[in-house]
Parts: structure tokens; C-alpha cells; sequence
């Protein structure tokens, strides 16, 4: 049975089981994992998957199931796990099967280019990545991760009120880990690219990066507790806001999980800070024209100058709200229920060069690396307290580098006291981007 035929008969039985309206959400994808290991290929995975759910609304309920099979006994099976589930929902929260909107923008997340890719090619990326690195440095003695993945997805909603829709993406990235050791000190770096042509991916490159981070951090010292001038580099403000982002969800305030809670239009934070959700950046990991909903994606502004503008809300929150969904409904799979996340999510860069952030610190730490960001940071309250990474700084200048240090503060006062917002915006192999910021109010303890 092919999907339009499938889809036909579960909705005409799905009504004669009494459902109101139902919907279904179909994701087709695969994916490429080669990974290298001492100019051998360690493995090679491709991995293909197909999933169809089905979620329906019934005496004001919904009730969702899935299957990876389309076939009569399949819709049987949906529409009565469906409806058992539905009855077994206690809570009065309005639910919605969406009827679609107007206009749906493009967005750039497939590239022809990537299409039809030949194994063997991304084969020879990962052997040359590894081969660049010790060529690059006699000091490479291993590799802690080398790999090169491609990846391609269709996602298509259709629902009994008309809505059909379709969206494919596809994506290649690579990265290595390499291991130096000098004078009996051992330290790694990462050196990752993503691209949308094979022909972006330089290994010459990407191995320079990870060498040259790893040889950053020989010669590492810890440093006496104190207060000291402090600089989070992009990808350590990246790892705290993905560990913070869900305090912006609208479902998190209503749940009481989020100090966000009736703060909208009030300063959050400082004036150097907007914070923006953009579904539609091209390019980025977490872009599309719809969320899992339905409903059109667009570039909105959470924070503005400082000021809570809105949360992230689904079609459930927003009703709730008494407002608009923001296009966040999202599922973490197909077999999963709509929750409320973030898409592309960072913070907008400022004008401040990364040079002349070091410049404005003189003297102080920069923070490069998190550390225990599962266990250490605490979403409700903010606080965190974190093992981390970095350089000390001196004459604006990175002097040598630092570890065995532990950062604290709270993540609500951290945002109020960015004082400098960097320009060197990035997102490393993650849809949370951030530049390099200054903030006050951390406190870091050492030897």
C-alpha cells in the first residue's frame, strides 16, 4: 500500500471510529557514518528510516500513535492506540489539528549538490583529514574521533482539514579529533566544518584546526580563586545557552519551569543582548518552512535590547496565552508528541572584534571550554557551576593556558551583565549559535 492509498483509508476509518479530525506526520530519511581510525575505515553505517504517526483529536482529546509499516492491520492499529490514549488524558488543555496557513517562506536546507554523493569520496575525506593532521605536526600521536557523516530527510504532514505539506533537507559534515603530546602532556583539539558541496571540505584545514586547538592547551595551569575580568568564547556561551535555552518556552513558565514566567516585556537582560529564533537562516541545522505543527516558521526577535518579547510557543501554549503560535512545535521524533524548541537559536553578533574583546579585558580569562553541563547547571533556577577551560589573559593578549578551574553564577543575572557582544557569531556543528561575550558576575575558584 503506497502512502497516498494508506493515508485515504486511515482518515475515512479514523472518522468512523469517531474521530473529529486527525493528522498524519511521515519522515523518511538516511544517513551515512564513516568513521576512520588509523588510515582504516573503522566503520561504515548507512542507516535508512521510515516512520508515519498518527495523532487524532476525539471528544476534545488527542491521542497519538506510529508505525514503520503501512499496511490494513497498521491502520487498525493506529486509529485504536490512538483512541485508547485519548481517553486515558485527564488534563482540559485545548488541542489542535492545525488547517494551515497562507504563505510558507523558502528556506534554503537542500542542496542538489549533496545529492547522489559518492561514498568513496567521503571515504578519502576522512583518510586525508587524518593524514593532514600528522603531516601537518610530528606531535599528533592519535586521533580521538574521525568522521565524515552525510544525511538527508523528508518530512510531510497531512491532516483532515486540507494541510499538506513536505519538506527535505540534506546536510555534510566532518570533524576530527586529534591528540598531541609535548613533553609527556597530552591534549586534543576538534577541527569540524560543515558544507553544503564536498568540494568546501578542506582537510588541510580542518586538520589545522583541531592541531592547533590541541597545541593551544600544553602547558595548562590552574589558577588561584579570585575575582578576575571574564571573556565566554563563542563556543563556551554556545554550551550555556543550549543547556538554558528551554527557559524560553512558553510551555516551561505555564508548567512553572522557567523564571521566565510573566516577564514578557520586562527587561531580562543587558541592552547589548538580542537573542533571535530564526527557522528560516539558511543553511542552519534546525531550518524549515514549518514546524511539526503545520504552521509557517518565521524570524522572531525572543529578546530585543535586552527585553523578553515573547516566549516559544506551540499551538497548545499559545492558545493558552491568548496569543499566536511562534512556529515551535516541534517533535523529537516522529514517534514523539509535539513539545515546544527553539530552531535556530543565538545570539545576534555585536561589533566588537574578537582582538579587541582580549584588548578590553587587558587582564583576566577567557573561557573556551564547559565542562558537566548535565549535572552542573540547573534550568529552573539558573545557577550553574561548571568545570572550564581557558587562557589567561595579559596585555590583551592570551598569556598561557588554564584548566582545572570551576566558573559559577546564574544564568538570568549572566544575561543582564553581558556588557561587550563580540562578532564572531558561530555555530559549531549546533543549531545554538553565540559571538564571544564579557560578562560580570561569575565567579571562578582554582587551586
Amino acid at each position: 500500500m503506497n502512502l497516498n492509498e494508506f493515508k485515504k483509508v486511515l482518515f475515512e476509518k479514523s472518522k468512523e471510529a469517531g474521530f473529529e479530525s486527525g493528522e498524519i506526520y511521515v519522515t523518511n530519511s538516511e544517513s551515512l557514518n564513516i568513521s576512520i581510525y588509523k588510515q582504516e575505515v573503522e566503520s561504515y553505517n548507512l542507516n535508512k528510516s521510515f516512520g508515519l504517526s498518527f495523532r487524532g483529536i476525539i471528544n476534545g482529546k488527542i491521542g497519538y500513535s506510529h508505525t514503520r509499516i503501512l499496511d490494513e492491520n497498521s491502520i487498525d492499529m493506529l486509529i485504536n492506540t490512538a483512541k485508547n490514549a485519548a481517553l486515558l488524558i485527564e488534563n482540559e488543555d485545548t488541542q489542535f489539528i492545525y488547517e494551515g496557513d497562507d504563505k510558507y517562506n523558502k528556506v534554503v536546507c537542500y542542496h542538489d549538490s549533496l545529492d547522489n554523493i559518492n561514498p568513496s569520496d567521503l571515504i578519502d575525506l576522512g583518510l586525508q583529514m587524518e593524514r593532514e593532521c600528522k603531516n601537518y605536526n610530528e606531535n599528533v600521536i592519535n586521533t580521538g574521533g574521525c568522521k565524515v557523516i552525510y544525511s538527508k530527510g523528508e518530512v510531510q504532514i497531512s491532516n483532515t482539514k486540507g494541510l499538506d505539506l513536505k519538506n527535505k533537507e540534506n546536510i555534510l559534515y566532518a570533524y576530527i579529533v586529534p591528540i598531541v603530546e609535548i613533553n609527556g602532556e597530552k591534549q586534543d583539539g576538534t577541527g569540524y566544518k560543515v558544507a553544503t558541496n564536498i568540494d568546501e571540505m578542506d582537510p588541510k584545514e580542518i586538520a589545522k584546526m583541531g592541531v592547533d586547538e590541541a597545541i593551544s592547551k600544553i602547558n595548562s595551569k590552574s589558577i588561584k580563586t579570585g575575582n578576575y575580568k571574564i571573556a565566554l568564547y563563542n563556543e563556551a556561551m554556545v554550551s550555556l545557552l543550549s543547556a538554558f535555552c528551554g527557559v524560553f518556552s512558553a510551555d516551561a513558565t505555564q508548567k512553572g519551569l522557567s523564571l521566565l514566567k510573566d516577564k514578557e516585556n520586562t527587561m531580562i537582560a543587558s541592552e547589548k543582548v538580542t537573542i533571535i529564533d530564526n527557522p528560516l537562516l539558511d543553511n542552519g541545522l534546525s531550518s524549515a518552512p514549518f514546524d511539526d505543527e503545520g504552521v509557517a516558521t518565521f524570524k522572531k526577535e525572543i529578546v530585543s535590547k535586552g527585553k523578553l518579547t515573547t516566549l516559544l510557543h506551540n499551538l497548545k501554549t499559545a492558545n493558552k496565552a491568548n496569543t499566536k503560535s511562534t512556529g515551535n512545535g516541534f517533535k523529537a521524533s516522529y514517534a514523539s508528541s509535539v513539545s515546544v524548541s527553539p530552531s535556530n537559536f543565538y545570539i545576534e553578533k555585536g561589533d566588537s572584534s574578537f582582538d579587541k574583546i582580549l584588548q578590553t579585558i587587558g587582564e583576566g580569562i577567557l573561557i573556551t571550554d564547559f565542562a558537566g553541563l548535565h549535572s552542573g547547571a540547573n534550568a529552573i533556577t539558573g545557577d550553574f557551576s561548571l568545570a572550564a577551560k581557558g587562557f589567561y589573559i595579559k596585555e590583551g593578549k592570551k598569556d598561557h593556558p588554564v584548566d582545572q578551574i570551576t566558573v559559577a553564577g546564574n544564568f538570568f543575572d549572566l544575561l543582564k551583565q553581558i556588557e561587550v557582544v563580540g562578532d564572531d557569531l558561530k555555530f559549531p556543528l549546533s543549531s545554538i549559535g553565540s559571538p564571544t561575550v564579557i560578562a560580570k558576575g561569575l565567579s571562578i575558584a582554582g587551586k
